[in-house]
């Protein structure tokens, strides 16, 4: 309203000035309008149109009358309104505009002016220009609230089809309350654009009451002249980022602005784009400006004409005077002056009335000064009519002119990340889990103090209940987040998210897979491998059952459709069984059923495409098979070609790393890694476990690279047998033993089967959260007594 009331003044003050024929009581009455609205601006910029009052406002429509401005009837008829009001910028985009119709509607956002100013130059300069070319001086609306534009989709849509629906966030921080609790606080200080703060604040109090929000201990309004704050208090362990975004799923903190860019052109209601609406406001504002200047060249015109008249009346002034005098009226003056003179009726006129005191030598050379500026006036604005190039530049300076006079910075600002769709996993926490497969297919989640830390030779605790004739067959752990890429052994791999997967207790029976991905009849799930990022330097390398082995890069794998794509091609009577995350740098340490053992480098395994079958990993002797693969990072295995097996020591001050061996009979041991040489693939290897003839090898891990400050391992293996036992051990307990041993007794098996899977857990991260642990239910066998603790893994 403010730049309204400033357009009015800049357009009509030069307009009384050149009408001329206005009478003095006009345009005193036009002066005491203008100093009104001068003082109103002066005192209260923010509240012009409230002081300035409706009877201003009428006057100013009066004085529209006076300047040749066309009126049309109302609604009813009953009274005149201007047609139009000339503005020098669209305030239809400035100010935005919200209306309801019959049959029709119009939601416009607002935008910022000095934007708006340089987009409608750059059409002004280059009509052809493209809509992404506009975008680049105005890039979005600019909302007075202030906010995030989340994404360009919406903006986009709006400024191309005049239809779009653009999402805008309040701005929040996070700031730290207390620092030794680590109790935080989520501050808001903007809203989105025609969002109450009372009802938000009011709605975020109702959900925390109904448990719908959870993590909030307090809520209070610490707005003031300064500006909106609205604190958010945190209740200790709460995730502030999984708070905030549950603001914005659950309430107006995030909300959208349907656009609706409808506007009357031609006297028709039409919608529009970006352009289209500019190309109509500069071809209005053309209309505008050229009638104003015929208008302005029309007062001109006929001043100048007077003004001629009285120059030749004052030039002969003594005959003027005489003819007065000896007229017997007014009307016979006029017409003798006419007659003498050869003057118009209004020359006449303008003549008589003359005051006496303007008859001095002074007078007159005003009145030639004033002929000479009205001729080059009228000779600008002839030249303005004449080209609309010329309109158009002065469109541009006026323009320009309220920029250097109004310009503010941008309020909203544009946020081009994720077009503000929240999807599930912004508000679940990125927490540690474990995962429990199902030979048969089902799966579960739980936490990980779920299982307690055990003693070496322990019966271990039950995973819980499995269907007739299931067996475990993977537990493994990762993060809320992670993608889960799931390898079946017909070489096909699936995707979907660990939080899918529903949580449920230590008992229950678990969820069936094909529930979460499309498997089809008969195939089975052999390896699952967490993912956080998919980086370009990381690999997968896949190992099947009869030995063969390829190395595949993991960006090959970040978009997958949900009936899974080929991982490995493979040939009848093999199996894909292992599947492994490594970079050029590391080593990949494999193992044989018997007990064979290759170190190889993984950069020696070309990088193959996924429908591929890969190249030979290890010589299998008959009978033999694949029984396990794990990678060696490159930072531990540095010096291992200078190592001498001859300086090995198998007590337990040896340092790391080892390699681990688990047997099915649920013995195992520890072996240097020094006492293994690196060799090329396709050879028969080394042994690395001397077995019975009842026992075969069920999974080899590389330990040691999480220590404590006696160089023992940190680290921690859940080894899970056929019927569902879980025992949880550390691996510092079990011996280093050379590779010829047997080993020692990891978990009693007398009724429980054979061990059918093992996992490794670091512990290092976990050691500052302990948390009580769950005392076991099942009794242990030996003497020692379970520790009792549950570490978070």
């Amino acid at each position: 309203m403010e730049i309204l009331v400033q357009l009015m003044l800049i357009l009509l003050l030069p307009c009384v000035t050149l009408n001329a024929d206005l009478k003095h009581s006009q345009k005193q009455f036009f002066w005491q309008i203008w100093n009104k609205i001068r003082k109103v601006l002066a005192f209260n910029s923010s509240h012009c149109y409230l002081k300035l009052g409706y009877k201003t406002f009428n006057y100013y429509f009066q004085l529209l009358i006076l300047l040749q401005v066309d009126f049309v009837p109302n609604f009813d008829s009953s009274q005149k309104e201007p047609s139009l009001l000339p503005a020098r910028l669209p305030t239809l985009l400035l100010n935005g505009s919200s209306g309801i119709a019959v049959g029709m509607a119009t939601n416009i956002p607002p935008h910022n002016l000095g934007e708006l100013v340089d987009v409608l130059c750059a059409l002004i300069h280059n009509p052809e220009a493209s809509l992404q070319e506009l975008l680049e001086y105005m890039p979005g609306p600019d909302f007075p609230t202030g906010g995030l534009i989340m994404g360009n989709l919406g903006i986009l849509a709006a400024y191309r089809t005049g239809r779009g629906r653009i999402v805008v966030r309040g701005k929040a921080d996070i700031e730290l309350l207390d620092s030794k609790t680590k109790r935080s606080a989520v501050i808001i200080k903007e809203i989105p654009y025609q969002t109450n703060k009372s009802s938000l604040v009011e709605k975020i109090a109702e959900l925390v009451e109904s448990k719908t929000l959870e993590g909030i201990s307090d809520i209070r309004d610490e707005s003031d002249r300064s500006g909106m704050r609205v604190v958010i208090e945190l209740k200790r362990g709460a995730d502030p980022s999984i708070v905030l975004n549950n603001l914005y799923r659950l309430t107006a903190l995030q909300s959208s602005f349907n656009c609706n860019m409808v506007g009357i052109l031609d006297g028709q209601p039409k919608q529009m784009g970006l352009k289209e609406l500019l190309q109509a406001f500069l071809e209005f504002r053309c209309s505008v400006v050229e009638r104003r200047a015929r208008y302005k060249l029309s007062q001109a015109q006929d001043r100048r004409h007077i003004v001629e008249g009285i120059v030749v009346g004052l030039d002969n002034l003594d005959r003027v005077i005489d003819i007065i005098k000896e007229a017997k009226g007014n009307a016979a003056a006029s017409a003798g002056l006419k007659e003498e003179f050869n003057l118009s009726d209004k020359q006449a006129e303008a003549v008589l009335d003359i005051s006496l005191r303007r008859l001095n030598l002074l007078e007159r050379n005003k009145f030639v000064d004033e002929s000479a500026s009205l001729m080059e006036q009228i000779s600008k604005i002839t030249e303005l009519l004449s080209s609309r190039k010329n309109i158009l530049q002065l469109i541009e300076q006026e323009a320009l002119e309220l920029k250097n006079k109004f310009l503010s910075p941008r309020r909203s600002i544009l946020d081009d990340s994720d077009g503000g769709q929240l999807e599930d996993i912004d508000v679940i926490p990125n927490e540690e889990m474990l995962l429990a497969f199902s030979e048969k297919g089902y799966v579960k989640r739980m936490k990980p103090s779920t299982f307690n830390l055990q003693n070496r030779g322990t019966i271990g605790k039950s995973v819980g209940k499995l269907r007739v004739n299931d067996a475990m067959s993977d537990f493994i752990v990762c993060r809320s987040h992670d993608h889960v890429l799931y390898f079946s052994d017909r070489g096909i791999v699936y995707s979907a998210y660990a939080y899918k997967i529903p949580e449920s207790s230590r008992t229950a029976a678990g969820t069936p897979l094909i529930q979460i991905i499309s498997l089809s009849e008969g195939e089975r799930i052999t390896s699952i491998v967490p993912v956080s990022e998919f980086a370009e330097d990381q690999f997968l390398v896949m190992l099947t059952v009869n030995g063969y082995i390829k190395k595949v890069s993991l960006n090959y794998f970040s978009a997958i459709r949900s009936t899974g794509i080929i991982a490995i091609q493979l040939v009848p009577g093999d199996e894909l069984k292992w599947v492994r995350c490594c970079t050029n740098d590391d080593l990949v340490a494999m193992a044989s059923q018997n007990g064979m053992v290759i170190l190889s480098s993984c950069d020696i395994i070309r990088a193959l495409s996924r429908n591929t079958r890969g190249a030979i990993a290890m010589r299998l002797k008959e009978g033999d098979k694949m029984a396990s693969m794990d990678i060696i990072p490159a930072p531990r295995h540095t010096d291992l070609d200078k190592a001498a097996e001859d300086s090995i020591s198998y007590d337990k001050g040896g340092s790391g790393p080892w390699l681990l061996f688990v047997s099915e009979n649920g013995y195992g041991k520890r072996v240097p890694l020094s006492s293994f040489k690196k060799s090329p693939l396709n050879r028969v290897g080394l042994i690395g476990y001397k077995f019975s003839s009842e026992d075969r090898l069920a999974a080899v891990f590389v330990v040691g690279f999480s220590l404590t400050e006696d160089g023992e391992s940190d680290e921690q293996v859940v080894l899970v047998s056929q019927s569902g036992t879980v025992n949880r051990i550390k691996v510092r307990d079990i011996s280093i033993q050379s590779r010829y041993a047997r080993g020692v007794i990891l978990m009693r098996l007398e009724h429980a089967g054979k061990i059918q899977s093992a996992s490794l857990i670091s512990a290092s991260a976990e050691a500052a959260e302990l948390l009580p642990g769950m005392q076991s239910e099942e009794a242990t066998t030996n003497a020692g007594t379970a520790e009792g603790i549950s570490m978070e893994s």
